[in-house]
């Protein structure tokens, strides 16, 4: 009995050695069973406002703007995503969405703005907007700091000083009846050493009239901004914005298309 109580002993300290060396090498070579030993850090979106018209116009909209005879209706396009469509009839002076509900923009702040668009009007139309950063109350310095524009047969992307006088640090040959995305960082502020505008394009980062990919300005003026998307002026013939996927976020990935 005595000799079998000291193998049973031996037997069971060889367990213990051989499972804390099997430990000790699962450890130091771990299997990889087709999942990685090293557990990334999960990346966190932050979208602080989604303008889907699945949402709703009450859960999207602050207001809606029409002058004459238009209308802002939803349609469907060719991957069953719900747009929202803003038509503006010859003759009409503006047919705008005022976002974003439940969020607003604090000066000093500093965020991304995202959608997709497609413009159905002539080539040659001008128009005052197809989309503002637009400041409340309206007032008679900067009023809208940021607008996109069409202006014989270009989209310009245009800033306004305390003056309201524009520049232009941005254009491109004006595309209709095709999909276009857009994504802006903006910093808000009403000093234009403070400020800054950064553009992307079809995903690809804009350079502006300075050289540079990034436009110091002024972005913020009045007591707040909200954004606006339709189509305001360009009276002389109709004209269709058709848009999706708005985002506004605070990094790139969380608004682009």
């Amino acid at each position: 009995m005595r000799k079998i109580q000291l193998m049973a002993t031996a037997l069971g300290a060889g367990c213990v050695m051989l499972l804390s060396q099997c430990t000790k090498d699962v450890k130091n070579n771990p299997v990889n069973n087709g999942v990685s030993p090293i557990t990334a850090t999960p990346k966190i979106l932050s979208v602080l406002f989604n303008g889907d018209a699945s949402r709703g116009s009450s859960n999207v909209w602050k207001d809606v703007n029409i002058e004459g005879a238009g209308a802002m209706t939803t349609v469907t396009d060719e991957t069953g995503t719900l747009c929202w469509q803003f038509t503006k009839p010859a003759g009409s002076h503006r047919t705008e969405g005022h976002g974003a509900k439940n969020y607003q923009a604090l000066n000093g702040s500093e965020f991304y703005i995202g959608w997709t668009d497609k413009l159905y009007m002539p080539t040659s139309l001008k128009t005052d907007a197809v989309f503002q950063w637009k400041s409340y109350p309206t007032s008679t310095t900067a009023n809208h700091p940021l607008m996109l524009r069409t202006v014989s047969g270009t989209l310009q992307l245009q800033n306004f000083d305390e003056n309201h006088v524009a520049t232009v640090p941005w254009s491109i040959p004006l595309s209709v009846s095709t999909w276009q995305s857009f994504v802006l960082r903006i910093k808000l502020s009403t000093d234009p050493t403070d400020g800054y505008i950064e553009l992307w394009y079809n995903g690809v980062k804009q350079t502006f009239t300075n050289n540079s990919q990034r436009y110091y300005c002024r972005t913020f003026d009045s007591d707040s901004c909200d954004p606006k998307w339709g189509v305001y002026g360009g009276d002389s013939s109709q004209a269709t914005h058709i848009v999706k996927k708005i985002r506004i976020g605070t990094s790139y990935d969380d608004v682009a298309q």
